[in-house]
């Protein structure tokens, strides 16, 4: 188990504040190297899963993340994304980045 500095566990929480974003997400994140909210909306939902997906060899993530991810960059739960746009989301994930 990774344990997480000062610095990173305050980005974590600052992370974890999020909507759809918990501890575990949120020390995810922070340790593919998206240690703010901020980052996290310059770099975008898909960007943002595939960079936890190769930090953790993709065990455990799955595309709830992605969706989770895109709700708090929008600020909603990621169950009321309507179905076409997690579809999209989910096109766009599996399409391999350039």
């Amino acid at each position: 188990m990774h344990v997480l500095s000062d610095k990173d566990r305050a980005a974590a929480v600052s992370l974890a504040r999020l909507v759809n974003l918990g501890p575990v997400s949120a020390g995810w994140l922070v340790a593919a190297g998206i240690r703010s909210p901020q980052a996290l909306r310059r770099l975008g939902a898909i960007a943002a899963f595939h960079r936890v997906v190769m930090q953790r060899g993709g065990v455990g993530v799955s595309l709830n993340l992605l969706y989770a991810l895109d709700g708090a960059i929008r600020s909603i739960r990621w169950d009321y994304l309507p179905k076409d746009h997690r579809d999209a989301l989910r096109r766009a994930a599996e399409t391999p980045e350039s």
